[in-house]
This record gives C-alpha cells, structure tokens and sequence, in this order.
C-alpha cells in the first residue's frame, strides 16, 4: 500500500483493515486463543497520515460481533505505545488469552520455549507490566533504555488482566499472538511433567536459520550466543 493514500484510497484501506481484523478475531475465537470475554481491541497506524485507526469488537454476549472503528489524530496519542519508534511497529493489540493472562495474574514474566513461536522472535520472554499506576510506553520505554544489548519484546503481560502486543501489520500481529499463547499453553500442559525446558544445544539456531533470524539474534548479547552455542 503506498506511504501517501489519497482519500479514496483510505476508505478502501480502512475497509482492508477492518476485514482483516475480523479474520484474525474469528480464528482466534474458533481455535480457542481468545478468552471467554472475546477481548480483542486493536489500534492500527495508517501509513502516510497523521491517523491512528481503533478497531475495537464488542466481545462478551453480544449477537453481533461486528467490530466498531473510531480514528484519531496520532500525533495526540503522546501515551500510545506506537510511539516507540525502536519496536518498529505499527500495530498494537490488547487481548486477553486463556493461558498469557495466568501469568498475568502470576505477576510472572513469560519465557517463550516453544520452537513455533521462537523462530518468529529474537526476545526469549514477555515481560509484566505490573505499576499500572505507569503507561504500558514508559514501561517498555525503561525496559529498552536498561537493556539495549536484548531485542524488544513483541508484548506486555497486564498484571491481572490481559495481554499488549505489537508488531507490522494486523494478521502478522494477530499471527504472533497465536503462536505465543499456543507456547503458553503447552509450557501449562508440560508443568504438570516436570515443566518447560530450555532449549537444547542447537534447536534455536534451527528455528532462526528458517525465517531469516539468525544473523540478527548473533548481533545481540552473550545471552543469545549461549542459546544457540
């Protein structure tokens, strides 16, 4: 899509957006990542204007589950975690999955030691956000600032609540949610025979070899080097 959309254009990318929107809210709900509130609000920044496009569905019990769209002015979303220029992200999603929100509630960090998911990701683990009194942007701003040698994460764990992810583009984004929650919920499953384990020598090496990631994980601290060694 061009960076400089001209007014027809908009209308027909707005419609692309929300199409997409409601594809990746019905395969969520149909595979059972999205939890039993249907929580899934969705903010999109437009390319070549000063737009930020909200998609937001009504969840819970309601009978139509067509979602609503409202658009702002970006540049008044001082607080808006898009803002955050080193996530190189355009797409920001808040949901709530059955298995990332326990640890929410867990007030835990997510360690992601599922090869489906990690060949996707250079950061190892979502971490939580628990001084709500503090915005999602802050949080993640101090964590970039404190550890610039580890990639950012694509997400913010809501202590209690639900989950913030981001990324490029909304299916890509959606996609992402998709694989994580799947590790969240087969590091749930393998608890119960003694717990998730790390990766053995080469598996990740693996996963990044397969989508292009490899080059880019080396660039980052010894914490990497160590996974792959």
């Amino acid at each position: 899509m061009s960076e400089n959309l001209s007014e027809i254009d908009l209308l027909s990318y707005v419609d692309e957006a929300k199409a997409d929107a409601i594809h990746a809210f019905n395969v969520l709900r149909e595979n059972g990542t999205l939890s039993a509130s249907l929580t899934f609000h969705i903010s999109h920044k437009i390319p070549g204007h000063d737009k930020l496009l909200h998609i937001r569905f009504p969840g819970g019990l309601a009978r139509d589950q067509t979602p609503s769209l409202r658009i702002t002015k970006f540049s008044d979303e001082k607080e808006h975690i898009l803002n955050e220029a080193r996530l190189d992200a355009d797409t920001a999603i808040h949901i709530h999955t059955n298995f990332l929100s326990a640890w929410s509630l867990a007030h835990k960090p997510f360690p992601i030691l599922y090869v489906a998911a990690a060949r996707h990701l250079l950061a190892r683990e979502i971490p939580n956000h628990l001084d709500r009194t503090r915005s999602v942007l802050d949080v993640i701003k101090e964590r970039l600032d404190k550890y610039p040698e580890l990639a950012p994460p694509p997400a913010l764990l809501e202590s209690n609540g639900g989950v913030n992810f981001w990324g490029k583009g909304i299916i890509r984004t959606s996609e992402l949610i998709l694989f994580v929650e799947e590790a969240a919920r087969y590091q749930a499953i393998a608890e119960q025979i003694g717990g998730a384990q790390h990766y053995t020598p080469g598996a990740l090496e693996v996963q990044w070899k397969r989508t292009g990631l490899l080059e880019k994980a080396k660039a980052y601290s010894g914490r990497y080097l160590e996974d792959i060694a």
